[in-house]
């Protein structure tokens, strides 16, 4: 399948590749520091990353007369700050905080781009609830959430709706599409450092921005998960930054494991198993049937929502062997479980039924890691049985008794309870 033709304007790219090869080398920088000393055991912060003070001028400007490389990532890893004379601690704090939030702006605004946050988004969410209400009412009238009791129509965040919503919602839906198509598939300079900026920051030690970005690889896989020339960045890249996450069990990670976990999924439903999973990885894996043309090499047929992304997208028709090596690498794993857990996946196709089992094949990976790694090796401090996602099936509630013997009030007889109202009344006493 070749790419369509273009459908936003191609003079941008000369204007929007740059932008984002610069944004993302400033996050790189930016974060470099932070995960090698987290990767070498240290809880200090690395002296990279300390903020420029008066003292330290003179230093800098001879970094800075060099105009070389150590100068920029030394600029960025202390968040672009000067701080003069303030005191140490409040500069640290200045300098983390600018470091998150040039990250997690940076994620809202990949998110308003692709229609996943923002005015765009609210156009989908309305198209979603009119479609989920068809689906729920095929016979009589439909009784939508987007329609009020006074009979009164409202978009999906509760706003009245405008007489002509409809043409204006048709409208910014082909600019979605138009954009979309546009940041992914037209031009390999802008859909390539985008792709990277968003690998790269599921990594960083942000549960905000990876729970957004989590939104965003649904929707690159919705889109380009059928091109072959993806297969690396997804299937090798994607996944090993997605299993890294799940694995390690970073404290940073605990809150978003499932999300994660839903990403792994659809790189690996799409890849390997050719099935493909509705907007926003949701619902269960549909499996597309065997290619009939044997000559072309195929082994699926592609799904005729692959040029369509807002309708769950396509598959590799050629299931990819790179997420099988990946898997085979990691401590514990042989290549019978990966034969099983495909097995499984093809098998039981639930959301649920394939994140459960997910889970339990990377417990095991996540138990192997733990046993090969030195004590004092700790990735940005890992979570602990009690919070890890991986090891809750394994626990089991403990309540205590409480001390004494429950008694309903409605289990009591009525003698009983008269004998403690009038118990209860001989306590009070209107005179000394």
């Amino acid at each position: 399948m070749s790419c369509p033709p273009p459908l936003y304007p191609t003079h941008l790219s000369p204007i929007i590749g740059p932008v984002l090869q610069h944004v993302q080398y400033r996050l790189e920088k930016s974060w470099q520091p932070i995960l090698q000393t987290a990767g070498d055991g240290s809880r200090t912060l690395p002296q990279s990353c300390k903020p420029l003070f008066t003292t330290d001028c003179s230093s800098a400007a001879i970094i800075a007369s060099q105009n070389d490389e150590s100068w920029y990532a030394s600029y960025y890893a202390r968040s672009c700050l000067f701080v003069g004379s303030l005191d140490i601690e409040t500069a640290e704090a200045a300098a983390e905080k600018y470091r998150v939030e040039i990250t997690r702006t940076c994620s809202d605004v990949i998110q308003a781009a692709l229609a996943l946050k923002g005015e765009w988004a609210l156009v989908l969410a309305n198209l979603a609830k009119e479609s989920e209400c068809h689906q729920t009412n095929k016979k009589g009238p439909p009784t939508s959430r987007l329609i009020v009791a006074d009979g009164g129509k409202v978009n999906a965040d509760g706003t009245p709706r405008k007489s002509n919503q409809t043409a204006i919602d048709a409208r910014k839906v082909k600019r979605i599409h138009a954009l979309n198509h546009f940041m992914l598939l037209e031009n390999e300079t802008v859909a390539g450092f985008l792709t990277l900026i968003v690998i790269q920051s599921i990594s960083y030690p942000d549960t905000y921005t990876c729970r957004r970005i989590t939104r965003i690889c649904h929707r690159i896989l919705e889109t380009v998960a059928w091109h072959p020339r993806y297969t690396d960045l997804l299937g090798r890249q994607m996944l090993t930054a997605i299993t890294k996450n799940i694995v390690t069990q970073p404290k940073w990670m605990v809150g978003a494991e499932w999300d994660v976990i839903n990403v792994f999924r659809d790189i690996y439903c799409r890849l390997v198993l050719g099935q493909i999973l509705q907007m926003g990885g949701q619902g269960p894996g549909l499996q597309q049937p065997p290619s009939a043309n044997g000559s072309s090499g195929a082994v699926y047929e592609q799904a005729k929502s692959a040029e369509r992304p807002l309708q769950g997208g396509g598959i590799l028709i050629a299931p990819s062997e790179i997420p099988h090596q990946l898997l085979n690498a990691l401590q514990g794993i042989s290549v019978a479980m990966i034969r099983q857990l495909d097995h499984d996946l093809l098998t039981k196709r639930s959301a649920k039924a394939q994140k459960d089992r997910i889970r339990d094949f990377l417990r095991v990976a996540a138990d192997g890691w733990k046993e090969n790694q030195h004590p004092n090796q700790n990735f940005l401090d890992r979570a602990v049985a009690e919070e890890s996602l991986l090891h809750n099936s394994n626990k089991s509630a403990v309540v205590e008794d409480i001390p004494e013997k429950l008694v309903l009030s409605n289990r009591k007889s009525r003698a009983e309870k008269a004998n403690e109202e009038a118990v209860g009344l001989s306590a009070f006493s209107l005179t000394n």
